[in-house]
């Protein structure tokens, strides 16, 4: 997150995605954390909820971090930091696919 900053362009998007998914990886924390899930009596699926959020966030990273590359692959100043932002980017995308796998099998062992 710190590595594209500040915004110029074609980082929006990628700052937005890695800004989305470490809040709602917060959220997921604390709610395991605090035992929400055992708290609340609320019909909620929470191992497919926690797969859709993982497999959304997956498929933005994605998005975002080839984004990421293509704008500052031709460019010169800055350009060390956000290629940096974006391997680091590519390798969030494959432990968030891995975790949606990971959800999905015990999703689906529950079923």
């Amino acid at each position: 997150m710190s590595l594209a900053t500040p915004g110029y362009t074609g980082t929006g998007f990628f700052l937005f995605v890695v800004t989305t998914a470490f809040i709602l990886t917060l959220i997921w924390i604390f709610v395991y954390f605090l035992g929400v899930r055992e708290a609340l009596s609320l019909p909620i699926n929470w191992i497919l909820t926690e797969l859709l959020n993982t497999s959304i966030v997956s498929v933005l990273y994605f998005v975002a971090f080839i984004v990421q590359l293509i704008t500052w692959a031709p460019r010169y100043h800055y350009k060390g930091v956000n290629i940096a932002a974006g391997v680091f980017g590519m390798i969030n995308t494959g432990v968030y696919a891995f975790g949606s796998y990971l959800l999905y099998l015990e999703w689906k062992s529950r079923n």
